[in-house]
């Protein structure tokens, strides 16, 4: 258990199995920007990450490039709607970049902010909507929140887009 004094830790049986799956990325995509945070528990450390803006840029690009096929990944709208609710800007260039080591895009190509939401619209266009809610549903208290998804709903909330 991480937290053996905590109220919650005798609450998960001794026997419950998790799983925890790292993902390391060999060859990340340039240009994004990084924070130290320092946290007090289990013990004192420290952990570099990327920046808000940065991880907005890799949840954008996940939004563009993942190939739903049969599965949309509703969690992914979910996190994208996180991002614009707090206002957060894209980093344009780690962006850039993503699509590029993705062969999504050209190396001429430039991605200005109104290029980035066209790709976004584009995508929303092909969304089953119906199937991305209900890969989020178990994961959300409120589900009226998922009511007003839509093409309609997130070409709209696109123009909220912003560059850092």
């Amino acid at each position: 258990m991480f937290y053996p004094d905590e109220k919650r830790a005798g609450t998960v049986p001794r026997t419950e199995l998790i799983k925890i799956k790292f993902e390391v990325d060999v060859n990340p995509p340039r240009y994004a920007s990084f924070e130290r945070k320092y946290r007090l528990r289990p013990s004192p450390y420290e952990v570099q990450l990327y920046d808000v803006p940065s991880l907005f840029a890799g949840k954008i690009h996940a939004v563009i490039c993942r190939s739903w096929q049969n599965r949309v990944k509703g969690r992914d709208l979910y996190d994208y709607v996180f991002y614009l609710a707090k206002g957060s800007a894209v980093n344009q260039k780690h962006l850039r970049e993503r699509l590029l080591q993705t062969a999504y895009i050209d190396e001429d190509e430039t991605l200005p902010l109104k290029k980035i939401k066209a790709l976004l619209n584009e995508k929303f266009s092909n969304v089953d909507f119906e199937q991305a809610k209900a890969d989020v549903i178990p994961f959300i208290k409120n589900k009226a929140v998922l009511d007003i998804w839509s093409e309609r709903f997130f070409r709209q909330i696109t123009e909220e887009l912003k560059d850092v």
